[in-house]
């Protein structure tokens, strides 16, 4: 392994915290003093199978925040590093033949936590376009999937659909400010949506003027934002949500808070299910 590569990795400050967040510092000392890849190789197999799939989990999830980084966006904080790690390691954990593996690709991949202190914003909309309206919605949970937040509303005049999640994004921005949340992660299954707040390259766009305000509140009113895209399948909540917002009256969203109505509850209950019917 060349000092700029592999052990870099292992003796950065950063990346230090990982490991031993993770009870992985006997082998990350142990894999500095190996000078080859295929050393580091061998020996990382001839872990316990934790270890090893908790190694390979945290070597992906550094290499893929360290890739993000060089890209321009926000370097991640080791608690979202090790989250990752984690959840690739629970992806992995019943992949132990190449059929298992292909059963993980195929199947639907289902909402999962947050970091700790990290509160998570799933947003959807939807628009009607015989009728011009359209109805968004959002749930807010932490990292013990706790919801502690809900909205859905209805749109009186929208374009499109990316109007439509545009606004469903700065409905769930605005009230996690306003609720005092400082570091959040915001999921939507729009990665045309993603592409907007990730960049000024849509600002002329003609949902322009939402994005830079979504944005705006991003920049202002937070610590720190990831908005990430996840499919449909990960949105389930705020896409039942929608449907409610469409049968809100004009100019009155519904806003919930603990305890959340029976209609929230079913919705969360139903998605919890279907995790489990796939683990």
């Amino acid at each position: 392994m060349d000092e700029d590569g592999g052990h870099c990795f292992l003796k950065c400050k950063y990346v230090k915290e990982c490991w031993r967040a993770l009870n992985l510092e006997e082998d990350r000392i142990m894999l500095t003093d190996l000078s080859s890849a295929m050393q580091v190789s061998a020996h990382v197999l001839s872990l316990s199978e934790e270890n090893k799939l908790l190694i390979v989990g945290l070597i992906w999830s550094w290499w893929d925040a360290r890739n993000k980084a060089n890209a321009g966006e926000p370097r991640r904080t080791t608690e979202e590093v090790i989250y990752r790690a984690r959840v690739v390691t629970q992806q992995l954990s019943n992949a132990t033949t190449a059929e298992d593996v292909q059963m993980v690709r195929t199947c639907a991949p289902r909402w999962t936590l947050p970091p700790p202190d990290i509160w998570k914003i799933n947003v959807d909309a939807a628009c009607w376009a015989k009728e011009m309206d359209g109805a968004w919605g959002f749930v807010i949970r932490d990292h013990h999937v706790s919801a502690v937040l809900a909205g859905a509303g209805r749109l009186e005049v929208v374009c499109d659909a990316l109007c439509a999640e545009s606004h469903a994004c700065i409905e769930a921005l605005q009230v996690a400010a306003d609720h005092g949340m400082q570091r959040v992660i915001v999921e939507t299954d729009s990665q045309t949506l993603v592409k907007a707040l990730q960049s000024d390259e849509m600002d002329r766009a003609p949902s322009g003027v939402l994005f830079r305000e979504a944005k705006f509140i991003m920049a202002t009113s937070f610590t720190s934002v990831e908005v990430l895209y996840v499919p449909r399948s990960c949105n389930y909540v705020a896409h039942g949500l929608t449907r409610v917002g469409r049968s809100r009256d004009l100019g009155y969203p519904a806003l919930w808070m603990n305890p959340l109505p029976a209609l929230v509850n079913d919705l969360l209950m139903r998605e919890l299910a279907e995790s489990q019917v796939h683990e």
